[in-house]
């Protein structure tokens, strides 16, 4: 998935000084509107540093930090739309903002989708095919319905008219990940985005994780070193950390690595969500369920999070409660093929052979839609082997463990 840049760490000092250039503005000194407004908005004055940004903005009508600041103010304020519209200006002005062309994306991903906005992104690629930001308008759209295919398609349309542009190499790498697809396609994409931004931190972390799920660790841990070199608060690193001591069955180690990433930040769910796993394997079940609805006390829509809640009541044979659980799931998000496959498993244990049936089916189509391939390791879940159980839940490698039958 598009990955969301941080937002950067508030410098009281400099706030200090920026609103003494506002005291003493009068003075016949020239006030810095632009950073006055960032200086404001890092404090939460959020009207106060859209002020400021508008006169920069007067002051001069090119200034893409200015419509960066005004497309902030405008998330701030709820207002998706019109941010979308500062943050393309913001790159529009200076193809190398790679931030502008991410909270582009984060906009657009929280706008949603309403039932025109299809269209809204289709027609302008008919009406003019040669603009690279129409592509990418619609990639876009594709990849946040995880349409991964179409995407791809139109990122590499992208990247042909604008060879030069450093977001569609790392979206675009984004989304070969999404598929699977890392020696060949998405390691090859993210060490370009790197070449034309060394210090863009969410390439080196993306980079680190193609290299961990085609299982070169060595080139991993090199890419996350980098990652906390340039962003020592890069929470999400000691999360994969700790997935990585999970995978070896170091569960204290693991602990230690999520409660790192809690002292960063203790909004960071994969941190609490994985803790719930590890909960999980120790068969410390309640600890796991509070792990896992922290996760969604944050965030609601933290889907993995819900369906491990299903899990660990299937695993205690709380199989009318578990139902209950994947269907929360697919409330969520109703192409949530996991869920399919795991209430059919019980469905079937049920003897409720047609239900069991029809989810099953569903499950495979929703595989084949994403993948474009059969779903080759329908035996893997509900299996009483520990092990393979084990190797299933890890979720950062759940994809690929979804295609072995040892």
């Amino acid at each position: 998935m598009l990955t969301i840049i941080k937002n950067k760490v508030n410098k009281p000092g400099v706030l200090i000084l920026l609103l003494a250039l506002v005291v003493f503005g009068g003075c016949g000194e020239q006030i810095n509107h632009l950073e006055v407004g960032e200086a404001l908005l890092e404090q939460g004055k959020v009207e106060e540093a859209s002020v400021e940004f508008k006169k920069a903005v007067e002051s001069n009508p090119n200034l893409a930090r200015a419509h960066f600041g005004l497309g902030n103010v405008a998330m701030k304020k709820n207002m998706l739309e019109e941010a979308a519209d500062h943050y393309r200006k913001a790159f529009q002005l200076d193809s190398t903002f790679v931030e502008a062309y991410q909270r582009f994306s984060d906009a657009y991903i929280e706008i949603g989708n309403p039932d025109d906005a299809f269209q809204t992104k289709y027609n302008p690629v008919m009406e003019n095919p040669d603009d690279p930001m129409a592509h990418i308008d619609l990639a876009v759209f594709y990849h946040k319905w995880d349409q991964t295919r179409k995407a791809i398609e139109e990122y590499e349309e992208a990247l042909k008219l604008d060879p030069d542009n450093p977001f569609v190499y790392y979206n675009l790498a984004v989304a070969y990940q999404d598929m699977g697809l890392f020696e060949d396609k998405s390691i090859p994409l993210y060490l370009k985005s790197i070449e034309m931004n060394p210090e863009y931190d969410d390439a080196h972390y993306n980079l680190a994780v193609s290299y961990l799920k085609s299982n070169n660790l060595e080139r991993a841990m090199g890419e996350y070193k980098k990652t906390l070199e340039i962003n020592p608060e890069y929470a999400t690193v000691y999360v994969d950390y700790g997935m990585i001591k999970l995978q070896e069955k170091k569960f204290d180690e693991a602990i230690a690595f999520y409660d790192k990433a809690l002292e960063i930040d203790p909004n960071t769910v994969e941190a609490y969500y994985q803790k719930g796993i590890v909960y999980a394997f120790q068969e410390k079940y309640d600890d796991a369920l509070k792990m896992n609805r922290i996760a969604l006390g944050i965030n609601p829509k933290h889907i993995n999070s819900q369906f491990n809640i299903a899990v660990v009541y299937h695993k205690l044979g709380k199989l009318d409660r578990a139902i209950a659980e994947y269907d929360l799931t697919l409330v969520i998000d109703r192409n949530y093929e996991d869920a399919f496959y795991n209430r059919g498993q019980i469905y079937a244990s049920m003897g409720n052979t047609p239900q069991a049936y029809n989810d099953y089916i569903t499950y495979s189509k929703i595989v084949k839609a994403k993948t474009g391939s059969e779903a080759a390791a329908l035996a893997l879940r509900g299996v009483d082997d520990k092990e393979r159980v084990q190797r299933y839940m890890i979720p950062s490698f759940k994809d690929w463990l979804l295609e072995y039958d040892d």
